[in-house]
């Protein structure tokens, strides 16, 4: 440690706080530096040249650079966690247009004067999408330092993982596989939705970034098949750590700690969208039971030793508990729609269960007088043999 001039001794806080000081005022002139002289470069690259795919990408890291010097040069105090990734986003994303609005104003006072010369209409708009794209990465990446890009939700102690998979060992054994035919429909038609989805993904990733930059995706501990627990994927739809208090517990019909666009994801099931990589990793299925909490099963089993009987199969991302009931609905009551499903589970029985759950989330959900149970006429299953128990 080092002494000042009356003798006393610095305090290592007070040094270190010093040094963070520093820190934060070389990273602001080094950012500013990096704004002024990267716009200055890409302006009269889209005045003098055509682009290039080599530009493109040079431009895409500037912005993605420029947003996450800006983000972490804000003051602890100036501006709230939110406010800083928003700021920092719509700064980098916008300077394209204050550049062009610079250069407009020039050329309006001073005729004569052709700073950059005739800059196409295509580069600026070029040039402006390309800024967003690269403003959004930064803010991703500085949101995965800060946070991480996944929320791992009240993971279970490995204790209680052992405990559900022994319970389910002693009252259902090990099932046995799932049919071919299953497993073939769900690896397609996740890898189909995937690639066919991923411009959805992308705007969803937005929307929940910039209402509340933080992790994007929301990790469940569920159980699956044979009690076994896994990583259940959705798109985070409530503030983060919105359970550390509480613990794991099941949301609320008016629930203050749902995002804006939570609530849209949710009523439209988008936020289930992510569970296609369960799907792919054999961790669910489009059609089964759907997953429960871990800590949540444990519970269920003292008091519903049964309850270990939905997991025989797959969990879905939707089931027939959700067709013909609702997301409220009591653990014997999922348990019976759940025992129902796997004794008489088909293809075909599968189909009609996506088709149903299909026009509940794209339809009747958004119908002011639905009362929240399909009409009888479609809830009428068929006829099929129970299926053996394996």
């Amino acid at each position: 440690m080092s002494r000042n001039q009356t003798g006393s001794v610095k305090k290592p806080a007070q040094k270190t706080q010093n040094q963070r000081t520093i820190k934060r005022i070389g990273l602001r002139l080094s950012t500013g530096l990096l704004m002024i002289f990267g716009s200055l470069f890409f302006v009269s690259i889209a005045a003098t040249r055509p682009l290039s795919a080599g530009v493109l990408v040079l431009m895409l890291a500037f912005h993605a650079t420029l947003t996450i010097a800006i983000a972490f040069s804000f003051p602890d105090t100036a501006v709230s966690y939110v406010w800083r990734y928003r700021l920092a986003y719509l700064i980098s994303a916008c300077l394209p247009l204050i550049n062009w609005s610079v250069v407009g104003f020039v050329k309006f006072f001073n005729q004569d004067h052709n700073m950059f010369g005739t800059i196409p209409l295509l580069n600026i708009a070029i040039f402006l999408v390309i800024a967003i794209i690269g403003a959004f990465l930064g803010g991703l990446i500085a949101t995965a330092i800060d946070e991480g890009l996944w929320e791992n939700n009240s993971p279970p102690p490995e204790q209680i993982q052992k405990e559900v998979r022994r319970k389910h060992l002693e009252l259902i054994g090990n099932p046995g596989p799932e049919p071919i035919a299953k497993r073939l429909f769900d690896y397609i038609s996740a890898l189909i939705g995937i690639l066919l989805s991923m411009p959805i993904w992308s705007f969803i990733t937005f929307l929940v970034w910039f209402e509340d930059p933080g992790p994007i995706l929301f990790i469940k501990n569920s159980v699956t098949k044979g009690g076994n627990n896994f990583h259940q994927f959705k798109f985070r739809t409530m503030v983060p750590g919105a359970e550390i208090e509480t613990g794991p517990v099941q949301a609320k019909r008016v629930d203050a700690r749902v995002l804006v666009s939570g609530r849209f994801l949710r009523k439209t099931a988008l936020d289930e969208l992510p569970q296609l990589i369960n799907i792919l990793r054999s961790e669910m299925s489009f059609v089964g039971p759907r997953p429960q909490r871990t800590v949540l099963v444990r519970g269920y089993l003292e008091m519903l030793p049964d309850y270990a009987e939905r997991h025989r199969v797959l969990p879905g991302l939707s089931g027939l508990a959700q067709v013909a009931g609702d997301y409220y609905l009591t653990p014997r009551q999922k348990l019976r729609f759940d025992s129902l499903y796997i004794r008489y589970r088909s293809m075909g029985f599968d189909l009609k269960l996506i088709m149903l759950a299909f026009l509940i989330t794209f339809w009747y959900r958004w119908q002011d007088d639905w009362s929240g149970r399909l009409p009888r006429s479609l809830m009428r299953f068929g006829t099929n043999k129970p299926r053996n128990r394996t």
